[in-house]
């Protein structure tokens, strides 16, 4: 059994990372930034924690924070979950080097799958449906494209970079007039120097995952949004494990290997009302999401480590459990709270109704339901994530 530091323990795919190689018999601790509410801290499989300096304000203190944390705790083998982590350790390897393995994609595979506008490049270059894109580095490029259609998607190219050592987060949000267009245009020109500007696409979402090795592809796994924790769009707060279609495996297929991954991936659409799958996004890295295949019969976690720790291949294919619903508590309060707000002005598609809605997510169970919070056998990361949810709204 290997010793783990899984980071990003702020994080829904770090808890599921922790009681996966936990439960498998794995020595586990967490690391997270520093002050920031960690529920994965909290599992009963957490052996110790690492609050690091904030990674995205100095990559090199908090690189070195990991490293020492490692070297002192005997770790061999870290798991960095989101971008926060996965992009400045990527930037610090030497640091690394004698110390232990970190699980990153190499980096062409990294650059590619962080940078958007050159994923739907690549997307458009195999064939697979995209929405229509433009990538706006001046407000004199947004007047020659402002033939596009409202809503108009406001897309940062990057979910976090750095610009002169200024760490500057990407941002999603929608524009419904050519005025409000150029102010948003404008916003993001000046503090990310450009911007994504992409066609509204319907539809619902649709994922597939697998474990990519040496251009074959693994353990593939399909799922559907039942709801998002924002209705506009977002990280989902409930999906559901559906039949692999043989369309999504072939696209999907093709893009992961294109792009040179190793390891876990996941690839993300919108199927409209034609049947149309339009990509959305592509992960090389742990997703949001990861709980739902581990609760089907696919636990992604313990692959990853019986790689990078002993080269044991994974298998082909297993046939996971359709029909698995996979919810989050605090998603799910954020999405009620969200539709109780009401249909925002100029919102083009139907929107959920708020009784409904509310319930739907007031039944806790019913055959095939799981969680990726709230466990029996490892209660206090869920219980303290609802108690923050309201701790947190009760502040404002």
């Amino acid at each position: 059994m290997a010793k783990v530091l899984v980071l990003d323990g702020h994080s829904a795919a770090a808890l599921a990372f922790t009681r996966s190689l936990g439960r498998a018999g794995h020595w586990v601790a967490v690391g997270a930034n520093r002050g920031i509410f960690a529920p994965a801290f909290l599992s009963r499989y957490c052996r110790a924690r690492l609050e690091h300096p904030v990674s995205t304000d100095d990559s090199s203190a908090f690189a070195s924070s990991v490293a020492e944390f490692a070297r002192s705790s005997g770790v061999e083998l870290i798991v960095p979950i989101t971008d926060w982590t996965t992009l400045p350790l990527s930037q610090q390897r030497l640091q690394f080097q004698g110390v232990c393995p970190v699980v990153l994609p190499d980096d062409a595979a990294l650059r590619l799958a962080s940078d958007k506008y050159q994923t739907v490049e690549l997307a458009q270059s195999l064939g697979i449906a995209v929405p229509e894109t433009r990538l706006v580095h001046s407000m004199q490029d947004l007047e020659l494209n402002e033939a596009m259609q409202f809503p108009v998607v406001v897309k940062d190219r990057f979910s976090v970079r750095w610009v002169e050592n200024r760490c500057v987060f990407g941002s999603v949000s929608y524009a419904y007039t050519p005025e409000e267009l150029r102010s948003k245009v404008k916003a993001r020109l000046r503090d990310a120097g450009d911007v994504l500007l992409q066609n509204f696409v319907a539809g619902t979402g649709t994922g597939f995952s697998c474990f990519a090795l040496n251009g074959d592809i693994r353990l593939p796994f399909a799922w559907q949004r039942i709801r998002e924790t924002d209705p506009r769009g977002s990280g989902s707060s409930a999906r559901k494990s559906i039949p692999l279609d043989p369309e999504l495996l072939d696209i999907s297929s093709k893009l992961v290997k294109q792009s040179g991954f190793q390891g876990i991936a996941m690839v993300e659409y919108k199927k409209d009302a034609q049947g149309r799958l339009v990509l959305m996004e592509i992960n090389g890295r742990p997703w949001g999401s990861i709980q739902l295949p581990i609760a089907s019969g696919i636990d992604y976690p313990r692959y990853v480590v019986d790689w990078w720790m002993n080269k044991a291949e994974p298998p082909s294919r297993i046939k996971y459990r359709e029909g698995i619903n996979c919810r989050r508590i605090v998603g799910e309060l954020t999405h009620l709270e969200n539709v109780r707000r009401g249909r925002p002005a100029g919102w083009p598609v139907p929107y959920p109704n708020f009784w409904s809605t509310a319930a739907a997510i007031s039944i806790p169970w019913y055959p095939g339901v799981r969680y990726d919070d709230v466990s029996l056998s490892d209660p206090r990361p869920g219980l303290a994530g609802i108690a923050n949810w309201f701790r947190v709204r009760l502040k404002k």
